[in-house]
C-alpha cells in the first residue's frame, strides 16, 4: 500500500509529464485526484494533549528521582549492615538510575510528540492552502477539455494550458512539501518511541520469584560506559522466560548462582547466558570461569562483550573496538579474505551469548597466559571465521572460473539463523532495497530491530564489489554500524537512504549503496 508521499508524488510526476492538447485530460485528472486527496493523517490535538501528559510525568518522576538519589549519596540506616547493607545500597542506586531513565524517558516523548504535533498541524495548513493553485487549474482545464476528459478543440487555448499546468505544479509541490514534512517527523517520532519502549528493560525480565530490586538490578547494569546494557531488551525478556521454564532444583541453583555473584554485572552475564539457551550446568560451569573477576567490570567487558553500544551523542567517525586480552587484538576479519559474512556473523553471536565469547577470547582457560592472549584469541576467532564461512558455501562457488568469493545474501540470512537466531530465538528474511524509496521505508523496522537488541546485516556494493556490514545500534537520526574490519561507525539516516554507505569504510572504497539487509520476522 503507498504512503500519502508515494500518491502525492505519483500525481506529481503525471502533472509533470502532460504537454499539449493531448495531456489536458490526463492533467485534468491528476489535479481533480490531488484535490480531493486528504492531508496528512494524524490529529494535532491529540498528538499535543499526549505530549503535554508525557513532559507533566517526567516533571512528577524528577521529583522522586530527588528524594531517592538523596538516600542513595545519604547514608543508610545503621541497622542495614554487611550483605544486607550492600544489596540496599545496590537498589536505592538502581532505583535512582532508572528513576533518571524514566523521566528522561518521558520528557524526550514528550518532546518528540509536540515537535511531531507542530510539524503535522504545519503540514495540513500547507496541504489544505495548496489546493487553492489545484482548484485554478482544475477550473482552467474544464474549459480546454469535454466531460469525457478528451481535449476541446472549440475552446483550446496554448496559454491557458501552460497557466493550467503552472498552477498544477505549484499547488501539487505544496502538497509533496507538507507530505515529506510530515512524514518526516513521523518517522522521527516513531524511531524515539520505538527507542525509549525498547529501553524499558526491566519490565521485561519477568520471571517467578524476582523481585522488582532483582529486575532493577539485573537490567541496569553497564558494562564499560552509559549506556552499553548488558542484558538488553530481548535478552531480559528470554531471560525471565527461561528462567519460568526450570524445574525447581535447576531453579534453586540458579538463583543461588545470582545471589553469590560478586557483582550486577556478574549476575547480568549469567542470566544473559541462560538467555542464550545454555542449561543451569553450563552456566555454573562459564560461572566459575568468570566469578573470581566477577567484581571487575572492565574485565568482564573486555572479554564477554565484543562491541561497545554508546549511543549517547554519537558522532560521525570510525571508533574502534575495545581490545580483547593485550592491546590490539580486535573482532575483525583477517585482510583480503573474503569472510566479511561469516567475521561480522561470529562477532553478532558473542554479543548475544557470552559463553560463546569467553571461548573464543580466552579459550576457555581466563587468566592462563597460554590461551588468553591477543594472539591465540585472533587464532580461534580467524578458525571460528572460516568454519562458518565454509560450511557455508556450495560446492560449486570454489570451482575455477565460475565460482566467485564471498556468500550470498541469501546464505547471509542462513548464517545468521543458524548462528544467531539459534541463540536469540530470531528468524531472519532478507529485504533487497530496490532504491531510496525502498532503503527510507525499511528504516523503521530496521531502527526498531537495533532498539530491541537484534542485530541487522546490510549488504553494501559498489560495481562488482560486495560487503556485508552489521546494524547494532540506533540515536537520534544516526546509526552505529559494525564493520569486520574490525570497528564501529556511526553514520545518518541520510547516508543509508542516498548512497553514502562508503562512510562506513575507513578507505576510499566505490561501495556507497545498501542493496539489501536480513530483517528479523
Amino acid at each position: 500500500m503507498r504512503t500519502h508521499r508515494e500518491r502525492v508524488e505519483s500525481l506529481g510526476r503525471t502533472i509533470a509529464a502532460a504537454h499539449g492538447m493531448w495531456g489536458a485530460g490526463d492533467l485534468k485528472e491528476a489535479v481533480d485526484a490531488a484535490v480531493r486527496l486528504p492531508g496528512p493523517a494524524g490529529s494535532p490535538d491529540a498528538l499535543d494533549h499526549l505530549g503535554r501528559a508525557c513532559v507533566d510525568a517526567a516533571a512528577r518522576v524528577s521529583e522522586v528521582w530527588l528524594a531517592v538519589a538523596g538516600v542513595g549519596s545519604g547514608e543508610l540506616p545503621e541497622a542495614w549492615t554487611g550483605r544486607v547493607g550492600e544489596t540496599a545500597a545496590e537498589v536505592v542506586r538502581a532505583s535512582a538510575e532508572d528513576l533518571d531513565r524514566m523521566g528522561s524517558a518521558y520528557q524526550q516523548a514528550g518532546r518528540r510528540l509536540l515537535e511531531l504535533c507542530d510539524v503535522l498541524d504545519r503540514a495540513r495548513a500547507r496541504h489544505d492552502a495548496a489546493r487553492g493553485p489545484l482548484f485554478h487549474a482544475s477550473a482552467l482545464l474544464a474549459d480546454l477539455t469535454t466531460w469525457e476528459g478528451l481535449p476541446d478543440p472549440t475552446s483550446w487555448d496554448d496559454d491557458r494550458m501552460h497557466e493550467a499546468k503552472a498552477a498544477a505544479r505549484e499547488g501539487i509541490a505544496a502538497m509533496l512539501d507538507a507530505a515529506q514534512q510530515a512524514e518526516e517527523a513521523g518517522h522521527r517520532a516513531a524511531a524515539e518511541l520505538n527507542r525509549l519502549a525498547a529501553g524499558a528493560e526491566a519490565a521485561r525480565l519477568r520471571a517467578r520469584g524476582l523481585s522488582a530490586a532483582d529486575r532493577l538490578t539485573l537490567t541496569g547494569t553497564t558494562a564499560l560506559g552509559d549506556l552499553n546494557r548488558i542484558l538488553g531488551p530481548e535478552d531480559a525478556a528470554r531471560a525471565g522466560r527461561a528462567l519460568d521454564r526450570l524445574g525447581p532444583a535447576d531453579r534453586q541453583r540458579m538463583d543461588r548462582l545470582l545471589a553469590d555473584s560478586g557483582s550486577p554485572q556478574e549476575r547480568a552475564y549469567l542470566l544473559k547466558a541462560l538467555a542464550a539457551g545454555h542449561g543451569v550446568d553450563e552456566v555454573a560451569a562459564f560461572d566459575r570461569l568468570i566469578h573470581d573477576h566477577g567484581s571487575d567490570p572492565h574485565w568482564l567487558g573486555d572479554r564477554l562483550s565484543p562491541v561497545r553500544l554508546d549511543s549517547a551523542a554519537p558522532t560521525a567517525g570510525i571508533d574502534h573496538l575495545r581490545p580483547v586480552g593485550e592491546p590490539g587484538a580486535r573482532w575483525q576479519q583477517p585482510d583480503a579474505a573474503p569472510t566479511c559474512v561469516a567475521a561480522s556473523t561470529v562477532t553478532m553471536r558473542a554479543m548475544a551469548d557470552p559463553v560463546y565469547a569467553l571461548q573464543l577470547t580466552t579459550g576457555g582457560h581466563p587468566g592462563d597466559p597460554r590461551y588468553d592472549n591477543r594472539d591465540a584469541f585472533t587464532q580461534r576467532l580467524t578458525a571460528e571465521q572460516n568454519r562458518v564461512y565454509r560450511g557455508s558455501r556450495e560446492w560449486y562457488q570454489d570451482l575455477p572460473l565460475v565460482g566467485q568469493d564471498g556468500l550470498s545474501d541469501g546464505q547471509s540470512r542462513d548464517v545468521m539463523n543458524e548462528e544467531v537466531g539459534a541463540v536469540t530465538g530470531t528468524e531472519y528474511r532478507n529485504v533487497d532495497l530496490g532504491g531510496q524509496d525502498a532503503r527510507r521505508d525499511v528504516l523503521l523496522d530496521v531502527e526498531k530491530a537495533v532498539d530491541g537488541g537484534r542485530p541487522v546485516p546490510v549488504t553494501i556494493r559498489g560495481g562488482d564489489q560486495g560487503h556485508q556490514l552489521m546494524i547494532i545500534g540506533h540515536s537520534g537520526d544516526k546509526l552505529q554500524v559494525y564493520n569486520p574490519w574490525g570497528y564501529t561507525v556511526w553514520i545518518t539516516e541520510d547516508d543509508f537512504v542516498n548512497n553514502r554507505m562508503g562512510s562506513t569504510l575507513d578507505q576510499p572504497s566505490p561501495m556507497d549503496t545498501a542493496t539489501s539487509v536480513r530483517l528479523p520476522k
